[in-house]
């Protein structure tokens, strides 16, 4: 019943002339922050990508030497993308599972009536604001595997007959990484999703109800295909926010042990301010840009079809 329910939704119309003139209204109205963040971007986007065409030493007074794909193709060959590619896509599932599931749990949790919700509410948007160094330096200090908290309360719960090296193994370590991340996403993804559950019709849960049908199958027949768009949203803001990670490699792991938490992120970084190679880091940068808006593409077309298909 709940299914054909959801099947009965109007399919999609096509816009009408008002529908149009309120696009192109809201289009003209957003023009020019647009054109002012295309203005701020345009000249570094073409100067990383001429850099990503030369031979460019940092420091050094040889002038670029035109290289055309060469940087590429060094990149592509090199034996650390491969590895640095596969840590981005694991690290970056971990983050994305863990941010999608958790947020999904709390906003719906939070969308329900009991005291205090609306401190809870303010509560949980403070580790969003929190910066990046700071996430870092409290999970270090949490993992710590001489004087962490985590190790202190597993030892004396007898969890643990000693401490653990949280960062000694590459696995672990991107995992630590991973839940520092999930946590600092979770509370920007919860709230985009309680905004999006207080849009759900009260007439399709109450004949869900009336229906028979329990939470499990009323979220998914009736409240998932309400706030599926806003869904497709926090995934792939996820995703491009684990791509960028930055600031958690920097100071938790440096990359470590050996090249096991190295994202394309850090190697970028390290290729084009260590090794002083601008034009090889500029590449790797680019490429990881490829790989992410393959991901989120290929994410928005999983998603948006299947959407499409379930509304008509």
């Amino acid at each position: 019943m709940v299914a054909g329910a959801a099947e009965a939704r109007p399919a999609r119309l096509p816009k009408t002339r008002r529908e149009k003139t309120d696009s192109a209204f809201g289009l003209s109205l957003a023009a020019p922050a647009l054109l002012v963040t295309l203005a701020l971007l345009a000249y570094p986007l073409a100067y990383s990508l001429w850099v990503s065409l030369h031979a460019v030493t940092l420091g050094s007074a040889v002038p670029a030497k035109w290289v055309g794909l060469h940087n590429y193709i060094s990149v592509l060959k090199d034996p650390i993308f491969l590895p640095s590619l596969a840590h981005t896509i694991v690290f970056t599932a971990i983050v994305v599972a863990g941010t999608l599931l958790l947020s999904t749990v709390f906003a719906l949790a939070l969308n329900e009536e009991f005291r205090g919700r609306g401190f809870v509410r303010a509560v949980l948007i403070l580790p969003w604001s929190l910066s990046q160094i700071t996430l870092a330096l409290t999970f270090g200090w949490i993992f710590n595997s001489t004087y962490g908290p985590l190790n202190g309360a597993l030892y004396d719960l007898h969890l643990i007959h000693q401490y653990i090296a949280w960062f000694s193994s590459g696995q672990t370590a991107l995992l630590v990484m991973a839940v520092a991340f999930v946590w600092s996403l979770v509370p920007f993804a919860t709230l985009l999703l309680l905004a999006a559950l207080q849009t759900v019709p009260e007439d399709l849960l109450k004949a869900a109800r009336v229906d028979g049908a329990g939470p499990v199958r009323r979220f998914f027949y009736v409240t998932f295909p309400c706030i599926r768009d806003t869904v497709l949203v926090v995934v792939v803001l996820a995703i491009i926010n684990a791509f960028l990670s930055f600031a958690l490699i920097y100071i938790l792991t440096g990359g470590g042990p050996g090249t096991e938490t190295t994202l394309l992120s850090w190697w970028g970084y390290t290729t084009a301010f260590q090794d002083l190679d601008l034009g090889r880091g500029a590449a790797i940068f680019y490429l990881m840009t490829v790989a992410m808006f393959i991901l989120s593409g290929a994410t928005v077309l999983l998603l948006g079809r299947r959407g499409s298909r379930e509304a008509s």
